[in-house]
């Protein structure tokens, strides 16, 4: 497993599901999420693809189409995909934002996502790096409903900080 995708906490690659708790190495999927601000990471978090879908599904319409729409018209997946392939270096995968293209190098607030099949990173729409200022105009896409429910979910499963913190934006981290 790439380090960029390991737990701060730990050192170590994520062993559960923030959502079910379920051992991530008796799931067939999960994703790995982690935020940085000012370049500390002050989130991060592993999501088995059951519980991924689960909480998706409790989005607004109006925001799952809001978010769809952002990154079709933002992010060239063709264009990465023929660049890029399935076989790149991780590091040729987050080198850029993957909707404005600003080079990550230098970049104070971002979100890393990467999906995973046991300790294999699985290659093609992820990784992706999205910067802050990308990650601004995207919070601006969702509906007050989601909001919530995000807001909801970070409470429930993240008492105390980071539940209570937002990034110097004022906005909470960005779900890949």
């Amino acid at each position: 497993m790439p380090d960029h995708f390991t737990s701060l906490e730990t050192g170590k690659p994520f062993t559960q599901c923030c959502a079910c708790e379920g051992l991530l190495s008796e799931k067939d999927m999960y994703i790995v999420n982690k935020s940085f601000a000012a370049g500390e990471c002050v989130f991060e978090l592993a999501m088995c693809f059951e519980c991924r879908e689960e909480l998706n599904s409790k989005l607004s319409e109006e925001s799952r189409v809001a978010m769809f729409d952002f990154m079709h018209d933002h992010a060239d997946m063709e264009k990465r995909e023929a660049t890029l392939g399935s076989d790149s270096d991780t590091e040729d995968y987050i080198a850029k934002c993957l909707t404005c293209g600003v080079d990550a190098k230098g970049l104070n607030n971002y979100t890393l996502g990467g999906m995973f099949s046991g300790d294999h990173l699985i290659k093609g729409p992820f990784p992706m790096l999205i910067c802050g200022s990308c990650e601004d105009k995207l919070n601006e896409t969702i509906s007050d409903e989601t909001r919530d429910v995000w807001d909801k979910f970070i409470g429930e499963h993240f008492p105390g900080p980071p539940s209570e913190a937002t990034l110097p934006t004022g906005s909470k981290p960005v779900f890949l």
